[in-house]
């Protein structure tokens, strides 16, 4: 997972009155909106940034693996904006949330990501006047994403996930039985020595997931084609060199992206590690919608197929994309013609 999360940065109900927003008020008209602000959720000021060209459009949450803010990089899925209004979520942890205030993160669990998760959309459901808000859920923010799905189902108008999680156990198990099988295909004969060393998972510990990591983390030609565009994003968010970028939050440092990933997913892991999501609910009141890659060896698309398979849902679907790894998401057009095809007709209606 720290490996995906390194590949990530070179490139989850409490009472409402718990909710306190900020005194001043945004910039907003009939047409757009383009801005960042720290709203507070439990005592702590948790950074989003809400981005649109046309406010009538669905609002999307995008959830992401926990300790990976992406809201700095937010004009990377500028093109989104032309259907979405999207909302960039800094969890406790990351990014601008964790720069804020390192001290007072707090600890992290699923948990406490999927409650602060809904207090998020309480927020937007209130500041936007929309009733629903649909959420993607990418790699392990797709296990908050399920969650929040099934514990306040009357807020959502979709979910999408991409490099879904449904039973971690059983996608590390056979993520590691294709790895195996491509590099014997290859011939490759020091990845199979060191694939046959590690053996199957479960692995005792972090470092061991970091050299399997190694193999499923591996981005396709097309995700890394979008490298130059995140890198100078990236590089001008953690140097905080431009004042008029609202995305970012001003005069808040930015901590080691990769770092913030690696200790969130250290502190998550056990949790992950026996996340099943036949454990909870399979009947859905929303669209049920999942993007996934067809290289995809972590968050293995079979199990994720087999489970939409065996939900009931108004609408569900598995889209297979060509050329996408865990991350097919970076394949930005490939991936907003997926969404236009696939949800935005189910939430437009």
């Amino acid at each position: 997972m720290g490996s995906i999360l390194l590949k990530l940065s070179m490139l989850a109900a409490l009472a409402y009155s718990h909710l306190l927003f900020s005194a001043e008020e945004p910039t907003m008209n009939t047409q757009s909106i383009s801005e960042g602000r720290f709203i507070t959720i439990d005592d702590l000021e948790q950074w989003i940034v809400i981005r649109g060209n046309d406010n009538t459009n669905p609002v999307m949450l995008i959830v992401s693996g926990p300790g990976v803010g992406l809201s700095a990089i937010a004009p990377f899925f500028e093109a989104w904006e032309e259907d979405f209004t999207l909302v960039h979520w800094d969890q406790p942890g990351s990014g601008a949330t964790y720069g804020r205030n390192p001290e007072q993160q707090g600890a992290l669990s699923v948990d406490r990501l999927v409650k602060d998760g809904l207090l998020v959309v309480d927020y937007l459901r209130d500041f936007l006047n929309v009733e629903k808000v649909a959420v993607l859920g990418i790699s392990a923010g797709s296990i908050i994403g399920l969650r929040m799905m099934t514990e306040q189902a009357e807020a959502f108008s979709a979910y999408v996930g991409t490099g879904q999680f449904v039973n971690w156990a059983e996608q590390d198990k056979r993520g590691y039985e294709m790895i195996l099988a491509q590099e014997q295909a290859r011939d490759n004969s020091e990845a199979i020595e060191e694939l046959m060393q590690l053996g199957p998972p479960p692995y005792a510990d972090v470092a061991q997931d970091a050299m399997k990591s190694e193999y499923h983390s591996a981005l396709t030609e097309p995700e890394m084609a979008e490298l130059p565009v995140f890198s100078s994003l990236m590089a001008e968010a953690l140097t905080n060199s431009s004042t008029s970028a609202d995305y970012i939050a001003q005069g808040v440092a930015l901590g080691d992206p990769r770092q913030l990933a690696t200790n969130a997913y250290s502190s998550m892991r056990e949790e992950y590690m026996v996340f099943d999501a036949w454990n909870l609910s399979t009947n859905f009141s929303m669209p049920m919608l999942f993007l996934q890659g067809d290289k995809d060896v972590y968050s293995v698309t079979a199990v994720v197929q087999e489970y939409e398979q065996a939900i009931t849902a108004p609408y569900k679907e598995t889209v297979i994309l060509e050329n996408g790894s865990h991350s097919v998401f970076w394949q930005r057009d490939v991936f907003l013609e997926a969404l236009r095809q696939h949800l935005i007709p189910q939430i437009t209606e």
